[in-house]
């Protein structure tokens, strides 16, 4: 009898599929703002409830015109999107939008339904020049299924986390949380659509059908801008079956990948408190300070004039360690020379910023 129930344990395996190690990665679209109340909430709610539950999930959060981030090149897709709720999680391009409310919900059901993807992706190399700015990456598509119609894409998106931005609450947007987590109109942003190297529309990868175990190989050049961090930022590869919409475009399989290091992903080590970067500097519109925080404990980053007084507080408050990014709008001053001023438990820094 023990040798039949072997022999029968030995079949079973023999007809699990190759590709169950391969554990989908569910990718969020998340239409929000920083002028829209609600996306406090469900920035909460991602960071708090849903991606501790579900750390596989990619989330690529899509800001409004309206928004300081709306100006970004990735933020073009919002316009294949059509939004019923705001704000709006967009799962793996299923064609419908989900409520800040039920997101988490919806997240535990796509992952029991469908917990492994159909394509298999593989950064084969990658290298990060500090220098000219650039991250070079090969990778590889594979079908692990069987075979599939359709004019397959891909897309590859720069993400930041981390970045210091005032949220403006539109008058009538602000509505309580539900989930009674903080309403918050000033932290820290994760997950910015910083770029999008093939705009909104991707790139063609194979069709107009995908052969089983059929592999397709592609070589990338992304340039990471100054004024974004790039240990903040990461790589998020994208493969998706063609659609009228971009919503509507089924995910095969996302990952993400940092900028810096090999491949995988980096882990940031801080080892100063201090002010690293203003860029640009002269200035006139957006400014970025770049700055490290190598203790827990409270932060205070401020802009002061010539005479020496305070014109605006980008942070007040506790943080935890890491690299951070602030956004000062330059245009909203006088030219003259000012002065970036970082004050927490090791002490003060600071750097000198022009505005023209």
């Amino acid at each position: 009898m023990k040798t039949i129930l072997i022999s029968l344990s030995l079949v079973i395996l023999a007809l699990v599929p190759a590709h169950a190690q391969n554990p989908r990665n569910v990718l969020i679209y998340n239409l929000t703002s920083t002028d829209c109340g609600p996306c406090s909430c469900m920035d909460s709610i991602l960071g708090r409830i849903a991606l501790p539950d579900f750390p596989r999930t990619i989330v690529l959060s899509l800001h409004g015109i309206g928004s300081v981030f709306g100006k970004y090149q990735g933020d073009s897709a919002r316009n294949y999107f059509n939004a019923d709720y705001e704000p709006s999680g967009f799962i793996d391009g299923l064609g419908y939008d989900t409520p800040h409310t039920a997101i988490r919900d919806s997240l535990a059901k796509r992952y029991a339904t469908s917990a492994e993807a159909p394509v298999k992706i593989e950064i084969l190399s990658k290298t990060w020049n500090p220098v000219g700015r650039n991250v070079n990456f090969t990778l590889k598509a594979t079908n692990l299924g069987s075979a599939m119609q359709g004019s397959f894409r891909y897309n590859v998106i720069v993400t930041e986390n981390n970045i210091r931005q005032q949220h403006r609450t539109m008058q009538g947007c602000c509505t309580p949380d539900v989930h009674g987590l903080p309403f918050r109109q000033d932290y820290f942003n994760n997950w910015v659509v910083r770029k999008m190297q093939y705009w909104s529309k991707g790139d063609s990868l194979i069709g107009p059908s995908w052969a089983p175990d059929h592999s397709v190989s592609r070589t990338c050049t992304v340039h990471i801008d100054s004024a974004w961090l790039p240990e903040n930022c990461e790589i998020v590869i994208t493969v998706y079956k063609k659609s009228d919409s971009l919503y509507k475009s089924n995910i095969q399989q996302a990952i993400r990948q940092s900028v810096t290091g090999g491949v995988g992903i980096a882990e940031t080590n801080t080892t100063a408190d201090g002010i690293m970067l203003v860029h640009p500097s002269p200035s006139k519109g957006i400014t970025n300070v770049h700055f490290s925080v190598a203790r827990e404990g409270n932060c205070n980053l401020s802009v002061l004039n010539a005479a020496g007084k305070v014109v605006q507080v980008l942070l007040d408050h506790r943080v935890s360690p890491g690299l951070y990014n602030a956004e000062f709008d330059a245009g909203s001053y006088p030219p003259g020379l000012y002065l970036c001023v970082l004050k927490t438990v090791a002490g003060i820094t600071q750097k000198k910023m022009i505005v023209r």
